[in-house]
């Protein structure tokens, strides 16, 4: 009789262009013959994730990601925004504040999964996290438009405009859960490669951008830590957690670093390949 395949999830966590790293993970999972039965991603995972869904090969990806991440979506700002955060009281305040205009990032993506797509499309199932603005809960997004989601999952708070989404105002994942594990869990994973990232913090700040990136990254940083702990001690026999190391942290449009943002990847999870295997050999018996 033969033994049943074990469902296989991958989840990238939070970690702006360091999840460029799932790349170098997927070439060596498909050198194994180990291919997800689901993806799962949150904040810049969320991109990657949707593009394995979809089935992109690597060369497409790196392609998309030079779409989305241009110079124009980092250093374009929102004057409206600024403006109704100079002066509150003579112009309105509201939840629609971004430092940097989204349209940049929002029409990146559409450009890299085209604008109607949706979740039915993907090859693989695919699951998008992003937190609600006004009651700070984790929100799955699995059905509905895929450019729509994975924009709503990547807009890191501060820096790009909330997007509302089936009534809700979400902004991105990365608060609410920075290595998505539980996702893959409930949905039902046998084995689970997690691919989580620690970002570096700055000792410098030359705009407000990096100013609130710090303090984006403080947060993200610990709920990750925290999440590491966890997963490791509970879930040790069925989740094998890659984490790229990085002595800096890598620019959200620094696309040159791309090829290795993806060696280090790849390089990481060759070091748990042995234990990858015995995970996924208990999961067959």
């Amino acid at each position: 009789m033969d033994k049943m395949k074990p469902r296989i999830a991958l989840v990238i966590g939070c970690g702006g262009l360091k999840c460029a790293a799932a790349i170098g993970v997927l070439q060596v999972l498909e050198a194994e013959a180990l291919f997800p039965d689901m993806v799962v991603g949150c904040s810049g995972g969320a991109i990657f994730g949707a593009a394995i869904a979809m089935g992109f090969s690597s060369d497409r990806m790196i392609e998309a990601l030079a779409q989305i991440w241009t110079r124009d979506t980092m250093q374009k700002l929102d004057f409206p925004s600024l403006a109704k955060i100079a002066l509150p009281k003579q112009i309105g305040f509201d939840d629609q504040i971004g430092i940097l205009d989204d349209r940049g990032l929002t029409n990146g993506i559409a450009k890299a999964f085209g604008a109607k797509t949706t979740f039915a499309d993907t090859v693989i199932p695919f699951h998008c996290l992003a937190t609600d603005f006004h009651s700070g809960e984790q929100v799955i997004l699995s059905e509905g438009n895929l450019t729509r989601a994975v924009r709503a999952s990547a807009g890191i708070p501060i820096l790009f405009k909330p997007v509302e989404c089936d009534g809700r105002l979400l902004i991105d994942g990365g608060l609410s859960d920075p290595l998505p594990v539980d996702v893959a869990i409930r949905e039902g994973a046998d084995a689970i490669i997690a691919v989580g990232f620690e970002t570096p913090l700055s000792h410098s700040f030359s705009s407000p951008m990096n100013f609130a990136s710090q303090m984006f990254n403080i947060l993200v940083n610990q709920l990750f830590y925290r999440k590491f702990a966890f997963f490791n001690l509970a879930y040790h026999s069925e989740i094998v957690i890659i984490t790229p190391q990085f002595e800096s942290d890598i620019p959200l449009n620094d696309v040159n670093s791309i090829p290795f943002v993806i060696e280090q990847g790849r390089k990481e999870t060759l070091k748990h390949l042995a234990h990858l295997r015995q995970v996924i050999a208990s999961k067959q018996d």
